[in-house]
């Protein structure tokens, strides 16, 4: 299997994996963007900076290189309703961005975050050049219009527990794929989240969060510090994912 096939393979994995799959299918995707380090603009963003707003027109799509973001929507009541965390890797807000449409989503930085951002004019001109660039985004429209499909059908109305073990996971993945702020000792994964924290990248509130955890900790498959969360059986923390699925 050729390395572009492996892409699709993976993207197509991840689609079916977890309940916020865009990231993981970005992150199959994405590696002609990482490497073009000379196009677009890098900004870097504080926690609570908003990149755009449900319903207003953003001229840019962004590739995230360090941080976390997440996309939310308004329900009709006010709540806002958690969509998608994007983490490094995670290519977003390309459509709206190519079609000039108004955002669907409102999307806020919820951990300190490094990004490349472009303007799709400027990026066209560059798809003759750069033919991977044009192909992975199609490729990714491509998974993210299933993934949309998936999430109409309910699977992003995840269950609180739900939520918070995917975050959990996606964080174990990103610690083992990569040179992060993240440490591994002991086949243990150490995850420098404060429950505030994980309350806003899942869109849950501190008190559901501190709730959930301590039901993974009665289970043995995590156990929670000040500022930490230690999963020690990620192989378990994984079934009980799919078993909630």
């Amino acid at each position: 299997m050729n390395s572009e096939s492996s892409a699709r393979a993976s993207a197509r994995d991840s689609a079916r994996a977890s309940a916020y799959a865009s990231w993981d299918a970005s992150l199959a995707l994405s590696t002609p963007w990482v490497e073009a380090t000379h196009l677009g603009s890098v900004i870097s963003l504080a926690t609570g900076d908003v990149l755009a707003r449900e319903g207003e027109r953003h001229s840019y799509f962004y590739l995230l290189r360090s941080g976390f973001v997440h996309s939310t929507i308004q329900r009709s009541n006010g709540a806002e309703f958690l969509l998608e965390i994007f983490g490094p890797g995670a290519i977003f807000g390309e459509g709206p961005a190519f079609a000039d449409l108004p955002r669907p989503t409102t999307t806020r930085v919820v951990a300190p975050a490094t990004l490349s951002r472009y303007l799709p004019g400027e990026i066209t001109r560059k798809f003759s050049a750069m033919p991977e660039l044009a192909d992975s985004l199609i490729q990714l429209l491509g998974f993210k219009n299933h993934m949309i499909v998936e999430k109409l059908a309910g699977v992003a109305s995840a269950a609180p527990k739900e939520r918070v073990v995917d975050l959990l996971l996606r964080i174990a993945r990103l610690q083992s794929n990569s040179n992060s702020t993240l440490t591994q000792e002991s086949g243990d994964f150490h995850v420098d989240l404060t429950h505030e924290k994980i309350a806003a990248m899942t869109a849950l509130s501190r008190v559901t969060v501190t709730r959930t955890l301590n039901s993974l900790s009665r289970e043995g498959v995590i156990e929670t510090r000040a500022k930490q969360v230690i999963i020690h059986d990620a192989s378990a923390l994984r079934r009980l994912h799919y078993r909630n699925s």
